[in-house]
């Protein structure tokens, strides 16, 4: 049996509110002006739903925005035009790093947090 892979969306990188129903939302939480939405896909799902989340998300020329989803060691960071498959290892980052950053992410925020299911739980508040 394949877990699940579970994600942070933030609502500001969506085009509009509704523009994206295809999420499995577990929980919110707020953070000054951003919504985080933690969400869940299957595995048999995820490629359709990364493809949908990347149409659904506003245009990198008008900010640029990123959505992760992790499962196991996997971490699969998604950007409105760019997919990077990578590890829950900050040494496997380089690249995701550095394109959020070329693109105007404050280095600061290219944590990709969380990444765990147990973190993911006690930062969005969730009980099992």
């Amino acid at each position: 049996m394949k877990t699940e892979y579970m994600g942070v969306v933030v609502d500001r990188s969506l085009k509009n509110d509704n523009g994206f129903n295809g999420l499995n939302v577990i929980s919110h939480r707020q953070v000054g002006s951003w919504g985080l939405m933690l969400v869940s896909v299957s595995d048999e799902e995820f490629t359709a739903l990364v493809d949908t989340l990347q149409n659904s998300m506003i245009n990198i020329q008008d900010g640029c925005w990123y959505a992760h989803f992790f499962r196991g060691a996997e971490l699969v960071v998604v950007y409105q035009d760019r997919v990077f498959p990578v590890t829950v290892d900050p040494s496997t980052w380089t690249d995701a790093v550095k394109y959020g950053f070329e693109h105007g992410i404050p280095t600061e925020q290219l944590d990709f947090h969380p990444r765990t299911v147990k973190d993911a739980f006690s930062y969005f508040g969730v009980t099992d």
